[in-house]
């Protein structure tokens, strides 16, 4: 009889657990589902290649803003992102060139994991995102992350803008943060 109330109460737990998991899933979802992530990757590691990556971080988002400016959703800054990208591509590309630089630039849009950052008010838990990927040369160096849409990449905007984000997220989700790196190692 105790073993039974034992094996009773371990799947009452086991079944908390992957509803809560669920819960927080959903969670993530729905602040992934209203954002455009950036993500710049540096040639290399070197102080001169790092500094190059800002540069060319500063003239995506410079494009980027304007025309995200009056989006209302995810899909919108999509279909805006999607016909533009070419000239992203080539705004990325005279950038390098007018640094001097040989290298080539990709910019892709695709969904992508992301690890958990934190912000300055807030945080963004683990998990798949719309990204915008900037990718500088061979791509090895340190990268940088933000937030295109709704505009949250530099600290002024962050600190003024974070009204964009139900108050309820800006807490930190570890439990977010491993089931989104368990859902990347298994879907990829």
């Amino acid at each position: 009889m105790k073993l039974r109330r034992l094996e009773v109460c371990i799947l009452i737990f086991i079944s908390l657990i992957f509803t809560y998991s669920a819960f927080i899933s959903v969670k993530q979802d729905n602040i992934a589902n209203g954002l455009l992530r950036l993500h710049v990757l540096a040639n290399s590691n070197t102080s001169h290649d790092q500094q190059i990556k800002l540069l060319v971080r500063d003239a995506v988002l410079e494009f980027c803003e304007p025309i995200l400016k009056n989006a209302d959703d995810r899909n919108e800054v999509y279909e805006i992102m999607n016909e533009n990208m070419q000239t992203l591509a080539n705004i990325a590309q005279k950038t390098l060139w007018d640094l001097g630089e040989n290298r080539s630039v990709s910019v892709s849009l695709k969904e992508e994991y992301y690890p958990t950052r934190d912000y300055t008010d807030f945080s963004l838990p683990a998990g798949g995102y719309l990204g915008l990927r900037v990718i500088i040369g061979e791509g090895e160096g340190k990268n940088w992350w933000c937030v295109v849409f709704p505009p949250m990449c530099n600290e002024l905007a962050v600190s003024e803008k974070t009204d964009y984000l139900p108050k309820k997220y800006t807490i930190r989700f570890k439990t977010a943060e491993v089931i989104g790196e368990i859902r990347n190692y298994i879907f990829g």
